[in-house]
């Protein structure tokens, strides 16, 4: 039974079947309503045609919105009716926010502001954000679409319609009026179903008064085509929507007595677009000021810990062999300025001044508490055997390693057989995710260690001892004063843990 129902609606639609069909009946019924309309000179039955006075009806609409067809379809002119149309429902608040938070307004700020200009743009994003929740928003995003919906009605090919009344007829050009002769009704089916899906709305209840506001200041103060021709031609346009005579021309012309021509109706959220695009250009200053504050303090820790020492260490894991990967669009090597720093404060500091305080301190000091003496010793023993882990990473990198070989060859093939871009991107993510895992493991135990260097300064100062009970006895077998030399390793730590959190954090952006 299902299957019977079926095939009469395929039937049915398809036009299969004798000519006393129910479809053949609705059809025949079409031409009688047809010709009861209002318009039934648009629909010549006999001949089956459509009359050329459906074609001058489509010339007349035509040659009204000529103007607004040029003008909407200028590329130029879409951001600025986009910004028109929202500026124009915005308070002085609103607008003098978005003046600040526009190029010109962030430059000078950029000018005069301190280090809180960060904060103060986060803050005004939110300000603006909050600014946008309001009725009037939701006014602006109405009239937007009434703008959109102008738009495609007025940018319907009426050209490739009237040719087929007259295929003389030059697109834009109302200097001799045409020559139009009926046509097939089959030829106009789908050019009569599309204009009757992108008429404008005709409720009446529309705010075209503002829409004509905006267009005519973004065309310098003049109007594009004056308000009352518009108000006329929705008029005219809802006495032949509601005669329904395109509709049934429509049915009739494509066989389909049951035939819905869907309205298109734009539904854009201007303010939510618009917003997203502030908050992202926003974000990307912020972003900015954030990257350049960072560098700067890169640059003052790097100073702070090395001063005029090299720091570049490895041979392959390096900064500049990461940036020729970057130039070929391929992944880089991330961590090689953190790795190439730590692997400089271990040989630098670590293994020499660091240990040789660590050895006094651990070995010669009389700890009350041996499990922070313990934890200590194992962090400071921890990094300075990172070394060899990281001279590994960097020799698996050479021509004659694994990793080395395998990127090599990729290399060598990648222009030709782009699927060896995935491979490469494989081995360096790979080779990446080890540096950090080594980076992080010495950062977490310098943390430790510069926690007890913190601690055993203050004991020092302490009357009784708490931590090393024998403290006169370590300052005989110093060189210079015990407290400085446990100040300036806490110094020079802590500023390397900062250059390595920084760092880090940097690259995982």
């Amino acid at each position: 039974m299902p299957d019977d129902i079926l095939n009469k609606v395929i039937s049915f639609i398809s036009g299969d079947g004798d000519s006393g069909s129910d479809k053949d009946v609705l059809l025949k019924q079409l031409v009688k309503e047809i010709s009861q309309n209002k318009y039934a000179k648009f629909y010549r039955a006999r001949q089956e045609e459509v009359d050329s006075s459906l074609g001058q009806f489509f010339y007349s609409v035509y040659k009204l919105i000529y103007p607004l067809q040029v003008f909407l379809k200028d590329p130029a002119k879409e951001g600025r009716i986009k910004q028109i149309a929202l500026e124009a429902f915005l308070d002085k608040r609103t607008m003098d926010l978005i003046k600040q938070l526009g190029p010109e307004g962030i430059a000078e700020r950029k000018r005069n502001a301190g280090a809180d200009l960060s904060k103060s743009l986060e803050e005004d994003l939110a300000t603006l954000a909050a600014g946008f929740d309001n009725p009037k928003i939701a006014t602006a995003d109405k009239c937007y679409n009434l703008i959109l919906s102008m738009k495609q009605f007025v940018s319907f090919k009426y050209g490739d319609l009237l040719s087929k009344f007259d295929p003389q007829i030059t697109a834009g050009d109302f200097t001799n009026p045409p020559k139009l002769a009926p046509v097939d009704i089959s030829i106009v089916s789908s050019d009569i179903s599309s204009f009757l899906s992108v008429m404008p709305p005709l409720e009446g209840t529309e705010d075209w008064k503002s829409v004509f506001e905006i267009l005519k200041y973004c065309k310098g103060g003049t109007d594009v085509i004056p308000l009352a021709q518009w108000t006329t031609l929705l008029a005219s346009l809802k006495d032949i929507k509601y005669s329904k005579i395109l509709d049934l021309i429509a049915k009739l012309a494509s066989g389909n007595p049951i035939l819905e021509v869907k309205a298109n109706v734009p539904h854009e959220t201007l303010s939510a677009s618009w917003l997203e695009q502030k908050t992202a250009e926003v974000r990307e200053v912020i972003a900015g000021i954030a990257g350049s504050q960072r560098s700067s303090k890169i640059n003052l820790m790097e100073q702070e810990v090395f001063g005029s020492l090299p720091t570049t260490r490895l041979s392959f894991y390096t900064a500049d062999k990461g940036r020729i990967l970057l130039d070929k669009n391929l992944e880089e090597y991330t961590y090689a300025p953190a790795l190439n720093h730590l692997l400089a404060f271990i040989e630098e500091f670590l293994s020499k001044e660091i240990q040789e305080l660590c050895d006094i301190l651990l070995v010669r000091g009389q700890w009350t508490n041996n499990t922070a003496s313990r934890a200590m010793s194992d962090g400071f023993h921890v990094v300075v055997e990172v070394a060899k882990e990281i001279i590994q990473l960097d020799e698996s990198l050479a021509e004659d390693a694994n990793n080395g070989q395998r990127l090599r060859g990729a290399l060598l093939r990648v222009d030709r057989d782009k699927s060896q871009v995935r491979h490469i991107n494989s081995i360096i993510s790979t080779v990446n995710e080890d540096a950090l895992n080594i980076l992080n493991k010495s950062v977490s135990s310098l943390i430790v260690v510069g926690k007890h260097f913190k601690m055993l300064m203050d004991d020092c100062e302490k009357k009784p001892f708490e931590l090393i009970m024998n403290w006169k006895e370590l300052n005989g077998v110093s060189r210079t004063p015990i407290v400085q030399r446990i100040g300036a390793a806490y110094k020079k730590v802590n500023y390397f843990v900062q250059l390595m959190q920084l760092e880090t954090y940097q690259a995982e952006e």
